[in-house]
């Protein structure tokens, strides 16, 4: 019996195969211990082999730090049986150990400069694992993979240089996929995290791929997590691929789009538009999120919720979708909508909810302190029960009519609507929110199949037109939503005339005459005590900014955004010059929001700017930005005219942030503005952006003042005020 089991053993052994280690010795591109011959190697022996590197600090390709370049002449052989690259083998290679940030220290670079727009290492079978390899490019695909199952790829460093600082490019993706399952790109562990920083295109992109899982990665970022470097698009994945998981994620600097998923997707725990504490503001872009049906984002348990800050619209669900939660985030900052679940823009409710778009509840009474109680109701599908989200933000608004979104998770209750479709709300939130915190609400039917509604807004959306003449009554159509028969509307405090309720989203009506140059609340409540506030929704015209004014309708954005008020008695001064210390209000204003307020002055920085001085605080916050050093001589010189040429400078300073220096100017614009002004380039990048078309005549007048009318136009052009 002992003699037949050996004998088992000794046949079953006998058609095994051994794992191998295959060492790399050398920088060169072939030959014996070269990476190329390790390839080639372990594809020739079936079974998990590793490749690892020890390849002394004298070869001529490694620098004084032990960093060691790979550049191939050829693209290298395709790793067709499973292996582990291990850049950690080398001499002096660590991996992560911080919580935030990498402080991995990589020895092993794999340069794409003799080869660029090629592939780096493709990946074709096996459970095969890349780790602790930079990444130089421009490859084309910095790692492909195809037809592969459960491989890694972790700890490394792309679309950087090996000191984590400096940015590099992946010309095409720094990790692309196809037909795989399973890939894994991070993982759990710190160790795992890799470092993309500034693909250029894109980070990872898929196609037809499922079940991949992209864990705890910085992306647009250098190795501290706190600078973001620009990039166009951060994780991409083509429409076939499914359930895409993208888990604990820093994602920044992405001047596109953050996130671009396919069907059945699932984001959770992801810092999108912070750093890696999750505190500091960093660049966003045009949208955070966008992902296709069947996408879970973020939920209701701790550690789910996404942080998305800082974009245009925080995430978009093209159509409507399908099956597509998005709930126990934190959505803030974003200059359009937190969520836009359905056509581009707010979509109003509609009655009965038919449109394929989840109705969002509707807000009538908030009382905040140590609990949070909130009263509303829901008008949506008739006999279900949904889940209501409440979320809190700030009691500041940044811009007056900015779209509610969510910025603190509060807590969830369910509801159910009865036979006409609608549901009190009454939830009694034993959380403390601040003394006028903004409360929004989604609500996402726990039928299968169904949509999370956008944030609850206020009732009006808009009003045309936005203004008129301050002496004589004028027709205006409102817009928005659940507006209900019997409604009213004030302008200012004062009961509007006229008032029909078209539609469930219609309102016409007559303004009351008001004072010329106020800037005046329109508020629509509803007779079951539903009511919303268009905050500075509409202006009374200036005495000296009639309709007809080349300026009126930026003065117009201008003073409803808060930014200034005018110079009294009813006159905005569309023709006085703007002073240098008027121009930090409005800069740091246009920049920050009505909720910021400068540090208090405490040393003057400027002999002719005292404390004393209203305008110091913003002065001197100019001066911490890196906007401005002042006038020359030690002063500011507060009570001058801001030159044109000047104002293209301070403009596309506090846009872009104080490191930013436009194209260099080749050929001039303006007849005024020879490329020989150090000022060229600044205004020759606001015709770029069509900011300005200058003074006329082909000329820009750079050393003429800006008027305040003008000063009102490259505002609203710049900081995109609506």
């Amino acid at each position: 019996m002992r003699f037949r089991l050996w004998l088992l053993l000794a046949l079953s052994l006998t058609g095994s195969t051994s794992a191998a280690t295959f060492t790399v010795t050398s920088t060169n591109d072939s030959g014996a211990g070269s990476l190329r011959q390790a390839i080639l190697d372990a594809n020739a022996n079936p079974g998990a082999d590793t490749i690892a590197f020890n390849i002394p600090g004298s070869d001529p390709n490694c620098d004084a730090g032990g960093v060691c370049t790979i550049a191939p002449g050829t693209p290298l052989p395709n790793v067709s049986e499973t292996v582990t690259i291990d850049g950690y083998t080398q001499t002096g290679a660590t991996a992560n150990t911080l919580a935030q940030g990498t402080n991995a220290v990589l020895k092993i670079v794999l340069s794409a400069t003799l080869i660029p727009n090629q592939n780096g290492l493709n990946l074709t079978a096996g459970t095969s694992a890349i780790r602790g390899i930079v990444f130089a490019g421009p490859w084309g695909e910095a790692v492909g993979s195809v037809s592969t199952t459960g491989a890694q790829i972790a700890g490394c460093f792309f679309g950087i240089d090996a000191d984590g600082l400096t940015a590099d490019a992946c010309e095409t993706d720094c990790v692309f996929t196809f037909l795989d399952d399973g890939v894994l790109i991070g993982g759990p562990n710190l160790a795992d995290r890799n470092l993309f920083g500034s693909a250029g295109n894109l980070f990872i992109g898929t196609e037809v791929s499922t079940h991949m899982t992209v864990r705890n990665n910085l992306f647009g970022t250098d190795r501290t997590g706190a600078v973001a470097l620009p990039s166009f698009i951060g994780i991409f994945t083509d429409t076939s691929t499914t359930n895409f998981s993208v888990l604990d994620n820093v994602i920044d600097g992405c001047t596109n789009e953050a996130l671009n998923l396919g069907a059945s997707s699932t984001v959770r725990g992801n810092i999108i538009g912070l750093d890696a504490t999750g505190t500091n503001p960093l660049p966003g872009g045009i949208i955070g999120i966008v992902t296709l049906h069947g996408a879970t984002i973020g939920g209701t348990n701790p550690g789910d919720g996404n942080v998305i800050r800082g974009y245009t619209t925080g995430v978009v669900i093209p159509g409507g979708g399908t099956d597509d939660t998005i709930r126990g985030n934190s959505i803030y900052d974003d200059t359009a909508l937190g969520i836009d679940a359905g056509p581009s823009g707010a979509t109003p409710n509609d009655s009965p909810d038919t449109d394929g778009v989840q109705n969002f509840p509707v807000l009538k009474s908030v009382t905040t302190g140590a609990t949070t109680h909130v009263v509303g109701e829901l008008h949506s599908t008739p006999s279900t029960t949904f889940d209501i989200d409440f979320y809190a933000n700030p009691a500041c608004s940044n811009f007056p009519r900015e779209f509610e979104e969510g910025q603190t998770f509060l807590g969830t209750s369910p509801v159910t609507t009865d036979g006409s479709g609608t549901a009190a709300i009454d939830v009694v939130l034993p959380i403390a929110t601040e003394t006028g915190a903004r409360i929004a609400m989604t609500a996402t039917s726990q039928a299968a199949g169904s949509n999370t509604s956008e944030f609850s807004q206020r009732l009006p959306f808009s009003v045309l037109p936005a203004s008129g003449p301050a002496a004589t009554a004028t027709p205006i159509q409102v817009k928005g939503t659940d507006f209900e028969a019997g409604a009213t509307v004030t302008v200012g405090g004062v009961a509007a005339t006229g008032v029909t309720v078209s539609d469930f989203n219609t309102i016409d009506a007559t303004t009351p005459v008001l004072s010329p140059g106020t800037v005046n609340d329109l508020v629509v409540t509803n007779l079951d005590g539903t009511a919303g506030t268009l905050v500075k929704g509409w202006v009374a015209d200036f005495l000296d900014v009639p309709g007809t004014n080349l300026f009126y309708n930026y003065v117009t954005k201008l003073v409803s955004n808060a930014i200034t008020v005018g110079v009294g008695g009813g006159l905005y001064g569309v023709t006085q010059d703007t002073l240098r210390q008027q121009m930090a209000v409005f800069l740091m204003k246009s920049k920050h929001g009505l909720c910021y307020t400068p540090p208090p002055c405490t040393t003057p920085l400027f002999a002719d700017v005292p404390c004393s001085s209203n305008f110091a605080p913003w002065i001197n916050e100019l001066v911490a930005e890196n906007i401005t050093g002042g006038c020359g001589g030690g002063n500011y010189c507060p009570m001058s005219p801001v030159l044109r040429q000047q104002m293209a400078v301070f403009l596309l300073k506090t846009e872009h942030g104080s490191s930013y220096a436009p194209p260099a100017c080749t050929t001039p614009v303006f007849g005024d503005v020879p490329c020989s002004s150090n000022f060229a380039p600044w205004i020759d990048q606001l015709v770029a952006e069509n900011i300005t078309g200058g003074c006329g005549g082909g000329n820009y007048c750079p050393t003429a003042s800006a008027n305040r009318g003008q000063m009102a136009t490259f505002l609203v052009k710049t900081f995109d005020l609506q």
